[in-house]
């Protein structure tokens, strides 16, 4: 997806949402929105999992690496598509009152206000995270890497979230959708840390020999 086309559909997105804010829309709304919640999370565990097949190697010989990146990168842009669809469709609802400064505003909420305020701060680290694939030429792999280490707070985040925030979260499958996937992303990333610990030069120490000359090993 071009950078065009996502402007675009945001800037429809949002004279779509201005424009049908008065209509009530009934439960509909609120259903959409969990459904969309529900999704994203998902969608954003398989993005920050085929991550981190890239940096672990773990995929190599599986799964070709160009085509791990590009899921990487799709299930992003799924992943913050679903956030927008998410907090789109709580404008319409009309039990929760919520106004548009208390979706994209961390903490404004009256109601449940540390929980709504951690689902908008993962929404817009998803949003800054997704953004950077588009800068990456710009800014240089190596900032691209350290700007993309915020995958794992929006992750963090999009998960305090559905746990605090959830009304599905006591049903079997969605709990248990978040226990496997805590589950994979923290393996893999333990992984991570032992391939990048494993790959890490060793370093020369000084040591004395008898003669009192000193030489220098490997640690």
């Amino acid at each position: 997806m071009s950078r065009s086309t996502l402007i675009l559909t945001f800037a429809a997105t949002v004279f779509a949402t201005l424009a049908l804010s008065s209509v009530d829309f009934g439960h509909l709304p609120w259903a959409l929105s969990r459904a969309a919640g529900l999704a994203s999370f998902a969608a954003l565990t398989a993005s920050v999992a085929f991550g981190l097949l890239i940096s672990t190697k773990a995929g190599d010989g599986m799964l070709p690496r160009p085509f791990v990146f590009e899921m990487h990168q799709f299930l992003s842009v799924l992943s913050l598509t679903l956030i927008a669809l998410h907090i789109g469709s709580l404008v319409f609802d009309r039990y929760l009152g919520l106004s548009v400064v208390d979706l994209f505003v961390p903490f404004t909420s009256s109601e449940n206000t540390f929980a709504f305020g951690i689902g908008v701060i993962a929404a817009w680290l998803t949003g800054l995270t997704t953004a950077s694939f588009w800068v990456r030429s710009r800014i240089g792999v190596k900032r691209w890497r350290k700007l993309h280490y915020l995958t794992f707070a929006a992750w963090g985040t999009g998960l305090v979230h559905g746990l605090m925030a959830g009304t599905d979260t006591g049903a079997p499958v969605v709990y248990w959708s978040y226990v496997v996937s805590a589950a994979l992303v923290l393996a893999l990333t333990a992984l991570r840390i032992v391939d990048a610990t494993a790959r890490r030069p060793a370093v020369k120490k000084p040591a004395t020999t008898g003669a009192g000359r000193r030489v220098y090993s490997e640690s």
